[in-house]
């Protein structure tokens, strides 16, 4: 089951809504947001708030006056309460509202939220088999800053999401200018190597994840060594764990990287934390 809500007003699933001069469709003059909603809250909604508004101010969108995250969120609850929908993956849209070709006229905006339904016990659930993962090297991705930000220009992940399915993989590891490894699809990563817990930093171009952030005070609350510094290939094939954060999955721990065969020890256990902190 999935509800819409355009700016304010709840619409119907099927009612028409997508205008062909949106320029969403036409230039991906946007950005979105996902979240989970568990246990009728949206988690971590302070630091998707916060997300939401640096990403608005860099691409120089005009968020309205109406909006904030506790009336979105209140909105959200109320249309999920209506439905009898407790736990769900919540996915804001906000695009450039405006007319004009590549220069817009202006830069309101539309917001678009997305609720789609889930089931499961718990706000997240752990991948018992792991992931069998490899890596994208078709395209790369660009350097500057909109890269850290979920845009809705995504063609290298629909790309590499398209090779990991052809080659009948579960995810792929994507590669900035420099060489390096930087993120997965839909995902950060981590990687477990001797007594250090790695992740690329900012200034690697990866997304600027919810959880990832999450995961870094979790590591840090609970004593791992954690080295935020560019991670290269030979990073990956020679750890013992390599796991990735989205805020809709949590945490999902890897099992094959390339053919090799990799642990879960950390990742299980900053996995429960994680589960206990919410």
């Amino acid at each position: 089951m999935a509800i819409y809500i355009i700016n304010n007003n709840l619409i119907e699933e099927h009612a028409p809504f997508f205008s062909p001069k949106s320029r969403s469709y036409r230039y991906g003059d946007g950005f979105f947001e996902s979240c989970k909603l568990s246990d009728s809250r949206i988690l971590q909604l302070p630091l998707h708030a916060d997300r939401i508004r640096k990403s608005a101010l860099l691409l120089k969108l005009n968020l309205p006056n109406w909006w904030d995250e506790i009336s979105w969120e209140t909105s959200v609850l109320k249309a999920c309460k209506d439905a009898k929908i407790t736990s769900a993956r919540i996915r804001l849209t906000i695009f450039r509202d405006s007319d004009g070709l590549y220069t817009p006229t202006d830069s309101n905006v539309c917001l678009v939220t997305e609720i789609n339904e889930e089931t499961g016990i718990g706000p997240y659930q752990w991948n018992e088999t792991g992931l069998n993962i490899g890596t994208y090297k078709e395209l790369v991705k660009n350097s500057n800053y909109t890269s850290t930000l979920k845009t809705c220009s995504a063609l290298i992940y629909t790309l590499a999401g398209i090779y990991a399915k052809e080659h009948g993989l579960d995810d792929v590891v994507i590669f900035n200018e420099y060489g390096r490894p930087c993120e997965s699809v839909s995902s950060n990563i981590f990687v477990v190597k001797g007594e250090f817990l790695l992740t690329p930093p900012i200034s690697e171009y990866c997304i600027d994840g919810v959880m990832r952030k999450v995961i870094m005070q979790l590591a840090d609350a609970y004593g791992y060594s954690l080295q935020e510094r560019p991670i290269s290939e030979i990073d990956l094939s020679a750890s013992e764990e390599i796991f990735t954060t989205s805020a809709t999955r949590g945490i999902s721990w890897v099992a094959d990287y390339q053919g090799k065969k990799l642990k879960n020890t950390v990742s299980r256990v900053l996995f429960e934390q994680l589960v206990k902190s919410i």
